[in-house]
């Protein structure tokens, strides 16, 4: 007896098991971005541990509806936002405004 199956029971797997894989499973070598400052020197941006600490912030026993968080973003700015939630790759404030979490440098 043959143990084959015909071809139309072989599937090729080419594509990601879940919509979400592609974004959040990141692998070593794209999981820090390179950005040159000010001073031309080279900073880390580690993306995995940046969305650790952004859903450590939601995550606070002290977080009821926002949470005032300082955000640093890669230009070098530092602005005190209130953050009331995250939606796919945004942040979003208690003044409806999105920002842009590959913007952002390093939260607080």
């Amino acid at each position: 007896m043959k143990d084959k199956h015909p071809e139309i029971y072989k599937n090729k797997i080419d594509k990601s098991r879940f919509k979400f894989q592609k974004e959040y499973y990141v692998s070593s070598n794209q999981a820090a971005e390179k950005k040159e400052d000010r001073n031309g020197s080279r900073q880390m941006v580690d993306k995995a541990a940046l969305l650790r600490k952004i859903n450590g912030i939601f995550q606070r026993p002290d977080y009821v509806y926002q949470a005032d968080v300082n955000i640093m973003y890669k230009n070098g700015e530092n602005i005190e936002k209130k953050v009331v939630g995250v939606r796919d790759n945004y942040l979003i404030t208690i003044d409806n405004e999105r920002i842009l979490i590959d913007d952002i440098l390093d939260i607080k």
